[in-house]
C-alpha cells in the first residue's frame, strides 16, 4: 500500500480506506455462500443458488416426509417404528403438522455455531411431516441466503464499498449487526470491521485471510500494470527524442 500510495500520489490514510472499501467487498464475496477461496470478481447468482441448495439439502436431510394421516404416523412412532431416510433407517420421535412446528425443530437441530443442522445419531433431531408442509418451509428459508453476508453492510457503507460488489440478495436484508471504525493512531489510521451475525463457518478465518491475500495479489498486480504503463510511456518519450 505504501509503494501504491507513491506510485498514484496518494496520502497513505487514502490509500487506506479506499483498500479497505475493496477489502470489505472480498469479505463479502467469501463469506457463505460464498466460496471458500472466493475466485475472482464479486459474489453473484452462483452462489445464490448455491446458499439455496445447502439449506434445501438440511432440510431435506432433517424432515423425510410421509403421505400417512398423522393418527397413523404418531401410533408408529410410538412403538418405535425406524423409519428409512436418505441416512439410514432412523429412530424418528417427532411429526411436524405445521411450518411452526417445522422452526421450533429446525432451531433446535441447528449448531449454535454454524448453523447447520445435526439430525443426531439415531434421527432424535428428526421429524417426520407433509411433503407440502416442508416445501413451504423451504421457500420461506431460502429468503434468507445472503443474510450472513448483510453483517459487512454498515462497514461497506462506511468505507464506500462499490455495489457492484453487493448484489441485490444481499442488501434486501438491510444492515445487519457489524460496523467499521476508523482511529487515528501514532503509526497511522487504523481501520477495523466487523460481521456481528450468528452462524460463521468453521474455516471463517481462513476465509478472512484468504480475502487479503486476494486483496495483496490484485494490488501487485495493479502496480505492475502502472509501472508497466508509465516504463512504455517514457520509451515512447525517449523515442521520440532521439
Amino acid at each position: 500500500m505504501a509503494v501504491w500510495g507513491k506510485e498514484t500520489k496518494k496520502g497513505m490514510d487514502d490509500v487506506i480506506l479506499e483498500q479497505s472499501a475493496i477489502i470489505v467487498g472480498h469479505f463479502i464475496a467469501m463469506t457463505p455462500p460464498g466460496k471458500a477461496k472466493g475466485g475472482d470478481g464479486p459474489i453473484g447468482k452462483q452462489e445464490k443458488k448455491l446458499g439455496e441448495r445447502t439449506i434445501t439439502a438440511d432440510l431435506n436431510s432433517l424432515f423425510p416426509t410421509t403421505r400417512l394421516k398423522s393418527e397413523k404416523v404418531w401410533g408408529m412412532i410410538e412403538n418405535g417404528f425406524r423409519w428409512g431416510t436418505g441416512r439410514g433407517a432412523k429412530k424418528i420421535g417427532a411429526y411436524a403438522e405445521s411450518v411452526a412446528d417445522l422452526e421450533r425443530i429446525h432451531r433446535n437441530a441447528r449448531s449454535k455455531r454454524t448453523g447447520r443442522v445435526r439430525t443426531g445419531t439415531i434421527g432424535q433431531n428428526m421429524a417426520l411431516t407433509k411433503k407440502s408442509i416442508l416445501k413451504s418451509f423451504i421457500s420461506q428459508q431460502i429468503k434468507e441466503v445472503g443474510m450472513l453476508n448483510a453483517g459487512w453492510l454498515r462497514a461497506a457503507e462506511e468505507l464506500k464499498t462499490s455495489k457492484r460488489q453487493i448484489p441485490a440478495w444481499i442488501r434486501r436484508h438491510g444492515k445487519k449487526p457489524g460496523d467499521a471504525q476508523k482511529t487515528k493512531t501514532k503509526s497511522g489510521l487504523r481501520v477495523t470491521v466487523s460481521n456481528r451475525m450468528d452462524y460463521f463457518p468453521k474455516n471463517m478465518k481462513s476465509r478472512m485471510q484468504a480475502a487479503a491475500n486476494r486483496r495483496e495479489r490484485g494490488l501487485e498486480k495493479a502496480l505492475e500494470a502502472m509501472l508497466t504503463r508509465k516504463a512504455d510511456k517514457l520509451t515512447r518519450k525517449l523515442t521520440k527524442i532521439f
